[in-house]
């Protein structure tokens, strides 16, 4: 066989090989282990919006309280 047939078989049979094993990884047996980072990301996110919103309005609440507390009692 020439040089070239040889390389050819070797980078086909490297690319068969490297996708039947992603495809096991991802539809095998162990797929159920695996974590989605768009999922993940996408309820951190809900999280920290979710916190800023009750940051700020705890902030509000906090001056709102002072500014009360200062009319009161001036």
């Amino acid at each position: 066989m020439e040089t070239a047939t040889v390389l050819i078989i070797f980078i086909a049979s490297l690319l068969f090989g490297v996708t039947g094993y992603s495809m096991y990884t991802a539809f095998g047996p162990g797929s159920k282990d695996l974590r989605d980072p768009f999922e993940d990301h996408g309820v951190i996110r809900f999280q920290l919006i979710l916190f800023s919103l009750i940051n700020k309005v705890e902030v509000k609440m906090r001056w709102l309280t002072l500014l009360y507390n200062y009319s009161c009692c001036y």
